[in-house]
């Protein structure tokens, strides 16, 4: 399997670039020299049974089922969206995947680890002049980007619509003032124009955010066409409905390519802890300075944190939302790590009940 055929430019319309390229090499160094006709794709879409990938190979639809032994692992080794995969040529079907360059993910309401997407080279983090608008949700969004070592942007939609959009260009520029930022509307020509530094060829853009600031809007914009549905606001709370009910890839004119996502109501932290401490570093620097290295900062002496806090220098509504962010991020990094141990124990049990069920079938094995 070390050597699949690598249709150059049919995988740079879909992103690919040098890294991409690294990963590969990476990946045949693993592999057992052989000579199967298989080929790289990229997933572009994933459903219940199987993926879509593209370029379509064999399959007019592009469609390639998932064989059983994908699911016993945990979530992160199965393929999800922004995926490199090796299919075979012959059959359709499955073979391996490439190492990511980046992933984001984050618990899911029902506990378990999601995956959003794979091979991310800068992420628009979108939200909206309007009742919508939070620092605190942007924070959480920024530590699961910025823990995927995935550049980050942070788009400030439906400013035609706001009386004053400037009091939420001075929100967005004082909290985060290391992260780009822009601010458009996405219904003017002017949209795709700001955000084209990020679209250029081999970029893969993903697009996150809640409902009904205007991704889809944004989508459609880059596309110069519409490719996905939009819908209006409830004006009287400025959230949104879902519009994008499955995470798709879609092809930009300016050569790369952008992944569009359900909004997210809640996103619960996974394994963000690096991130969580880049996006909030001078909390970090000050932490470092406290007499005593486990200082709460609520009342010990020697409290750099505090001291901060009573000249006015640092915000303590900021110190708590990254108390609740680590807080939250170990308890459900703890969390996945059972869920994983369990389903480890449960998979060697299986195994173990077929294996004498295949004995006791072949008493001479």
């Amino acid at each position: 399997m070390a050597n699949p055929a690598v249709d150059l430019p049919a995988l740079q319309a879909l992103g690919w670039n040098a890294d991409d390229q690294h990963q590969l090499e990476a990946w045949r160094n693993l592999q057992t020299p052989s000579d199967p006709d298989s080929c790289l794709a990229r997933v572009i879409a994933v459903e219940r049974t199987g993926l879509t990938v593209a370029p379509h190979l064999n399959a007019p639809d592009g469609h390639v089922p998932v064989s059983g032994r994908w699911f016993r692992g945990d979530e992160e080794t199965r393929p999800t969206i922004g995926d490199w995969v090796v299919i075979d040529a012959q059959t359709g079907m499955l073979l391996d995947m490439l190492p990511r360059r980046s992933v984001i993910k984050r618990v899911n309401p029902l506990g378990a680890l999601q995956l959003i997407a794979a091979n991310v080279d800068a992420a628009l983090i979108v939200t909206s002049c309007n009742a919508d608008f939070s620092l605190e949700r942007l924070e959480r969004y920024l530590s699961v980007v910025l823990e995927a070592n995935i550049t980050p942007v942070l788009v400030l939609t439906k400013i035609d619509l706001a009386e004053d959009p400037s009091v939420f260009i001075e929100a967005l520029s004082q909290r985060f003032p290391e992260i780009a930022q822009v601010a458009v509307d996405a219904l003017s020509e002017g949209a795709a124009a700001a955000l084209a530094p990020w679209c250029t060829q081999g970029q893969t853009i993903a697009l996150l955010g809640s409902s009904g600031v205007g991704k889809s809007t944004l989508v459609n914009a880059l596309s110069g066409t519409a490719v996905q549905q939009t819908a209006a606001i409830r004006e009287e709370d400025g959230k949104g409905r879902h519009t994008t009910t499955n995470r798709s890839l879609h092809r930009l004119p300016q050569g790369g390519v952008i992944l569009d996502s359900p909004g997210m109501r809640e996103l619960q932290l996974a394994e963000a802890e690096e991130g969580i401490e880049e996006l909030f570093a001078d909390l970090e620097a000050l932490a470092a300075t406290c007499r005593f290295n486990d200082c709460s900062h609520a009342s010990e002496p020697g409290c750099a944190v505090r001291a901060a806090i009573d000249s006015s220098e640092l915000d303590e509504e900021r110190l708590r939302h990254y108390q609740s962010l680590k807080a939250e991020e170990s308890r459900n990094r703890e969390t996945l790590a059972a869920r994983h141990a369990r389903h480890r124990a449960f998979g060697k049990k299986t195994r173990a009940a077929m294996r004498t069920k295949q004995q006791s079938k072949d008493p001479d094995q």
